[in-house]
This record gives structure tokens, sequence and C-alpha cells, in this order.
């Protein structure tokens, strides 16, 4: 009696069986950014419309103009890290935070960039991070990120530096999910001072800046409250403010 033998097949690399979707879901979120923020100078440019046409534009060293810059600066990290979680991340409620995170940041940094391209300024600034800023609220600058290559940059309160950006990408399921939600409280921490800033109308003078600063205190102090209460769930504590 003869048997067959059947040729041993070698477990396939876990990339190769991974989920198609789960694969292709970098480029897709990646797309889903750039169409995003598509959106987003749209409606920059609408919000833009009810403002008189006349109107001067504001001065490159004002708090509009460094508010828009260094936001949209911000909100980019914020966008990179939800696209993390998105990606990599198992919890489906801290996985839909992070998506409702990357979508309606990516919208904000849109209608900046609009705002930026209308009023004929760079959208990103070329003076040290918060510069715009004076008194109380300039407090917290100086901060530094030291990248792989050694060079020290200036980065903006609550944001991650640049090994914290790597342990995050290195980790996946539970350890992604705890350390995103500790990295975006702070996250939405360090931006209070700027939106708090551009609301003041001593500070800024545009209404619609203003609007877009209030909206953005409105949501991620929501959002903050939500992680503040998922960490505590898993019983760690919020990162410290750098």
């Amino acid at each position: 009696m003869t048997t067959t033998e059947h040729p041993q097949t070698e477990s396939a690399p876990e990339e190769a069986i991974r989920p198609g979707w789960r694969r292709q879901l970098p480029a897709l979120i990646g797309l889903g950014v750039v169409a995003l923020l598509l959106v987003g100078v749209g409606v920059g440019l609408l919000v833009g419309r009810t403002v008189p046409s006349d109107e001067a534009s504001p001065a490159p060293d004002s708090a509009a103009v460094g508010f828009a810059q260094d936001m949209s600066a911000h909100h980019a990290q914020a966008v990179s890290m939800a696209a993390v979680e998105l990606d990599r991340g198992t919890d489906e409620q801290v996985r839909s935070l992070a998506f409702d995170i990357l979508t309606s940041q990516s919208n904000q940094i849109g209608q900046m960039q609009s705002w930026l391209q209308r009023w004929g300024r760079p959208l990103a600034s070329t003076t040290p991070a918060m510069s715009w800023m004076t008194g109380d609220h300039a407090m917290g600058m100086g901060v530094s990120m030291t990248a792989g290559d050694g060079v020290t940059t200036p980065i903006m309160p609550g944001m991650a530096t640049e090994p914290e950006l790597s342990r995050l990408r290195s980790l996946s399921g539970s350890a992604v999910d705890t350390y995103f939600l500790q990295l975006m409280l702070r996250h939405h921490q360090g931006g209070q001072h700027m939106m708090e800033y551009a609301v003041d109308p001593q500070h800024v003078s545009e209404g619609y800046v203003r609007d877009l600063a209030q909206q953005m205190i409105n949501v991620q102090t929501t959002e903050a409250d939500t992680m503040s209460q998922m960490l505590s769930e898993r019983r760690t504590a919020p990162l410290p403010m750098n």
C-alpha cells in the first residue's frame, strides 16, 4: 500500500496572511486624509467669502497667521498618530476616537491652510513656534525635539518627540491603544494654550478664526475627558506635560 506524502508548507509570514484591507489601510488612510484636506480647503474658502472682499490680510506676524500655521503643524502630528492607531490598534472605542480625530483635524487643517493661501502667507511658519503669542499664554515655548540625526528642533507643548512616535509605531494591539491615548491626551492638553489665545478678540480680530478656535476647544475638551476616562479604566496614568 502506497502512502502519498504531502509536502509540508511553510507558515506564511504574518504580513502575507494579513487581510487585504488591513495591508492596504495605511494607503487608504493617506488617500482619505488628502480628500479631507481638499474638503477642508473648500470649506475654508466658503468661510472666507463671508468676509468683506476688501478686508486687509492679517500681518505676517499676527496671531491669526501664527495660529493657522502652528495649529496646522500641531494638528498634522495628531492626524499621523491617529492613523497609527487605526492601523495597529484593536480596541474599537479607541479606534473610533482616532477616526474622529483624524477626520475632524484633517478638515481643520484644510480650513486653516485655505486662509493662509487667501492671505498670501506661507503655509508653514518661518519663525519660532508660538512666537506670535505674548504674556502668560506664551509660557511653555522652547520645547525641543531631537531627531534620529541628532538635530534638535523646536516643537509645541503636548507634541510627541521622535522617540515617542517611533515607540507608538512599534506597538500593536492593546499596547498601542493605551499609548495612543496617553500621547493624544497630552497632545490635546498642550494645544489648549494656542486655542485659548486665538478665541480672544484682543488677539485675533478675524471672527471666523476665533470661531474655529472655539470649535477646537469644545471638541477637544470632550475628547480629552473621554481619553482620561479610558486611561482610568486601564489603570494607566496620563503622561506629564513636556
